[in-house]
């Protein structure tokens, strides 16, 4: 894993400590969900003065993005980007003028490769950066969405694979080159996610940093893109967010409860909330603008700490996750999500989150529920995120005591499970992994030591990186399956999200595990069937 400092002085020193950083994720409107690469002046003024008429550029939607589409096939004789002059007969600078006039901010979009998504021969600014740059900045704009079709040649649109496609060195220089125009622009990455170390170089120059690759019109690309976000907690700073791609919520294809969900996952990690559905009066539905326009939600996502909310208990078989996230004035975000499409009971124990007791309010009921504490046990819908936000905490007095940490590579490793060196501070906490890969590979402990029968809290330092790129488009999920088996009990499954920016970035998630016995136990981490596990490092029990 490289260093920001390496990142930093690639750049020089002002490019980290002068580039415009908005103090809480950006919110907008792009046209690029509802209107493909076909926007125009009229679609482009419609939808800005609708953000205005529907209330929503009152609660913070601000930035209006004319996404691919926008630009005329030739530049002019001075190499300057011309806009469609069919399309938008009026030109960029008026276009601009029109949306500040509403009091709003002027997105532009451009590319860092040979040409423009969606298209075959629309120019973007790769070998053109220093102009472009300074025609954002006299078009006025305010942020400039910066994407990443066409990287590596003429005939490939997306390349997830090449040096030069994977490379953030086409990014960098952008940024470089817009911090040294005359203008304030905020400068919003979107580099799919490519490579490694995304959060560890884009963070310092992006004001926002696309994680992932493009969401789409169904409920699996949430599931793909909320595993894909779990690690960026580790970067995720204020003026430095990590963008989940625009929302679809008012889009038709999502349930209501689904739209909430979605809505509720963005804003807790901090991602950017631009609104893909048409803000032009009269056709995106107005249960989903009362989504949009939810005040609570928004104050979430907007808080002023900038802090990530975290994955902090998964339960795969029963499909649901307990996340939470601080917010200011010593309160805390908790999110119970749930991933089953039938609705479900769960129960926990708010010591999960590290609090004894609590004063509560339900977010989306818009009530307060009052003081809670110990137990909890909540009735979901299918697919429902309960959020809850927490005050007047107070912490427990004791917390779980370690019985014990076991590194994989005293295991006994069995199919295709292999360990694997690393280096310096990868692979933390030990230094090595274990490849569990294949089927039939596991890696078998014993003597791994309880005080007492029954379940135990483990947690488990893992390493994923297995990004869904062309699988995005199916059922990538960026997880990878691992069953853990007790003293020969019936293996239990958990499906571990992304972990890190490369395959030596570990992380740990706690889980749950039954079959423990006082005393020395056994205990089997494998595969699920054919596909791969995610890397072992070791873990923690805890009691």
């Amino acid at each position: 894993m490289k260093s920001f400092i390496t990142s930093a002085l690639l750049l020089g020193a002002s490019v980290e400590a002068a580039l415009y950083k908005s103090k809480a994720p950006p919110m907008g409107w792009n046209s690029y969900n509802y209107y493909n690469c076909y926007p125009s002046e009229e679609i482009m003024k419609t939808n800005a003065q609708g953000l205005v008429d529907l209330g929503l550029a009152d609660l913070g939607y601000a930035y209006v993005t004319t996404d691919c589409g926008w630009m005329a096939r030739d530049r002019d004789s001075e190499g300057r980007l011309q806009w469609d002059a069919t399309l938008f007969p009026s030109g960029g600078k008026a276009l601009g003028e029109f949306i500040h006039g509403l009091g709003l901010k002027f997105g532009l979009y451009s590319g860092a490769g040979y040409y423009q998504c969606g298209s075959t021969d629309l120019p973007a600014s790769l070998g053109f950066e220093e102009i472009d740059a300074q025609t954002f900045a006299d078009w006025e704009g305010d942020s400039l969405k910066y994407d990443n079709c066409y990287s590596s040649s003429r005939d490939t649109m997306a390349d997830y694979v090449s040096p030069a496609s994977t490379s953030p060195e086409r990014h960098k220089k952008m940024a470089s080159i817009l911090d040294g125009v005359d203008r304030d622009i905020a400068y919003f990455i979107c580099q799919w996610g490519l490579g490694e170390d995304l959060g560890e170089w884009a963070s310092p120059i992006g004001n926002v940093y696309r994680i992932s690759n493009d969401i789409y019109n169904a409920w699996r690309s949430v599931w793909r893109i909320t595993n894909q976000a779990v690690p960026f907690y580790k970067s995720t700073t204020v003026g430095a967010y990590p963008d989940m791609d625009m929302l679809i919520v008012g889009l038709n294809a999502l349930s209501l409860q689904e739209e909430k969900f979605h809505f509720s996952m963005w804003a807790i990690n901090k991602s950017p909330l631009n609104i893909g559905a048409p803000a032009a009066p009269g056709l995106a539905p107005t249960a989903s603008l009362d989504i949009l326009r939810n005040q609570e939600v928004i104050g979430i996502n907007q808080d002023p700490l900038g802090k990530q909310a975290r994955l902090v208990r998964r339960y795969t078989e029963e499909e649901w996750d307990i996340w939470a996230g601080e917010l200011s004035g010593s309160r805390m975000v908790l999110g119970i999500a749930n991933w089953k499409n039938d609705s479900q009971t769960v129960e926990f124990d708010l010591s999960v989150v590290n609090v004894s007791e609590a004063s509560a309010r339900d977010v989306w009921a818009a009530e307060d529920i009052g003081t809670i504490s110990g137990i909890q046990k909540l009735e979901l819908a299918g697919h429902e995120m309960r959020l809850l936000v927490l005050s007047d905490i107070v912490a427990p007095r004791s917390s779980p005591i370690s019985k014990g940490y076991y590194s994989a590579a005293n295991a006994t490793l069995s199919g295709n499970a292999t360990e694997i060196p690393c280096d310096g501070a990868e692979c933390a906490p030990v230094g090595t992994k274990v490849s569990v890969s294949g089927q039939g590979a596991s890696v078998a402990f014993d003597g791994v030591i309880a005080s007492s029968t029954g379940k135990k809290l483990v947690g488990v330092d893992f390493i994923n990186y297995e990004i869904a790129l062309d699988s995005a488009w199916d059922w990538g999920s960026n997880t990878r399956n691992l069953t853990v088996a007790v003293n020969g009990g019936t293996p239990k499954r958990w499906a571990f999200p992304i972990s890190g920016g490369d395959w030596f970035e570990s992380d740990r998630m706690f889980i749950e595990v039954d079959g423990f016995e006082a005393g020395g136990n056994s205990i089997i981490f494998a595969t699920g069937g054919d596909s791969s596990a995610p890397d072992l490092v070791g873990f923690e029990v805890f009691e």
